[in-house]
């Protein structure tokens, strides 16, 4: 398909109205402005729009939402397949989700459900360097040559996509709880009675039922990145969700999904359930469990699709890409970085080589030397 510079110019690039410069979606200053002669406007921070949407029809309807048609433009991983929209028509060469520079433009042609919300950019570019800075350079079990990614450009502003969901639930279970107490019992042990504390454990078959509302689930939109990396830079302070404003993006990159709807409510369930279990098990009860039976049902679900701020890192090392995040709205940190297995190997060396020269001190009398010296 041939290129349309044009238009992808015209859908990556908003011109200042004062001087025609570009515009920027500025975290620090939380407005658009202009990098050129600092023109600036705020955008209306409504959220009458954030609303939630009945699951089922959408699921029913997905196939039937026409592709975009407006000529936009995503940049398309051809190492990894990850397809994301840029801000800016400074398209940065490498991917945000696994490092590589092999990435094309093709056209925008996807069945898309466009996002309600949207929560801005708080940490600015300054700040989520440094912290990438301090959190690339901790730890000494990892290569000396992460240290070096700090210096590299490798930080990536990105919006992703998630799906939250709502569900109510009703849940009936059943199952055992286990009460332990101990009893004083004498036993011969090497040759001398001595009192034991013996546990025993008395069981009661017990049941019940939870009523339990789930409120904004958040599965991750984007099969690049792992749910659990996400977790682990969780909450995102929703109440703060505005009107989805593209605006917003100016600047910024921001994935398209490629998890649908439906295939996000899965990974929701998944999290309900293991939740659900909790719950139940907590209704139950006693210091051991066993036979904890669940059946539950869930209705009156809905969903929204929204963009929240990321700040991601992906590098390759020895083959493998790790990934580093930080909540672009809180600056919460998390991340996976290699061992070095030099530095541990040689850690288990000097704890070795501390048990050898113990072992040589203690058979040549040294140690039983000291020990009548200080004892007598």
């Amino acid at each position: 398909m041939p290129e349309q510079p044009e238009v992808v110019e015209k859908v990556l690039n908003v011109p200042c109205p004062s001087c025609g410069g570009r515009f920027v979606y500025s975290a620090e200053k939380l407005r658009i402005h202009c990098e050129y002669c600092g023109y600036g406007e705020d955008i209306d921070e409504c959220n009458d729009k954030v609303e939630e949407a009945a699951l089922q029809k959408a699921i029913e309807e997905a196939e039937k939402i026409v592709p975009e048609h407006e000529g936009q433009k995503v940049m398309d991983c051809q190492n990894c397949g990850a397809k994301f929209m840029v801000g800016t028509t400074d398209v940065k060469a490498d991917c945000a989700f696994c490092g590589s520079k092999n990435i094309n433009l093709e056209a925008f042609e996807h069945n898309f459900i466009q996002p309600v919300g949207i929560v801005p950019f708080r940490i600015p570019q300054e700040d989520g360097q440094l912290l990438f800075e301090k959190w690339i350079k901790k730890g000494w079990f990892h290569p000396n040559k992460l240290k070096r990614l700090a210096k590299m450009e490798a930080l990536h502003g990105i919006y992703l996509p998630f799906w939250t969901y709502d569900a109510q639930t009703e849940s009936n279970w059943t199952g055992e709880a286990g009460h332990t107490t101990y009893t004083n019992q004498r036993a011969m042990v090497n040759g001398r009675w001595q009192t034991q504390r013996v546990p025993q454990i008395r069981w009661t078959r017990r049941s019940g039922h939870l009523s339990h509302f789930f409120d904004d689930i958040l599965v991750v939109g984007s099969q690049h990145v792992q749910q659990q990396l996400m977790e682990r830079i969780f909450p995102f302070k929703l109440d703060d969700v505005v009107n989805y404003d593209p605006r917003y993006m100016l600047g910024w990159e921001a994935e398209v999904y490629d998890l649908n709807v439906k295939q996000g409510y899965e990974r929701a369930n998944v999290i309900m359930d293991s939740k659900l279990r909790a719950l139940c098990a907590a209704e139950l009860g006693g210091d051991q469990q066993r036979f904890l039976a669940i059946q539950s049902q869930k209705f009156d679900q809905t969903f929204k699709h929204i963009m929240l701020p990321i700040w991601l890192c992906s590098y390759q090392y020895q083959n493998k890409i790790y990934q580093f995040a930080i909540n672009g709205q809180t600056g919460r940190v998390n991340g996976k970085k290699p061992l070095s297995y030099i530095k541990i190997g040689f850690l288990i060396f000097l704890f070795v080589a501390l048990l050898a020269l113990l072992f040589f001190l203690k058979t040549q009398g040294y140690l039983e030397f000291e020990t009548r010296v200080r004892f007598g």
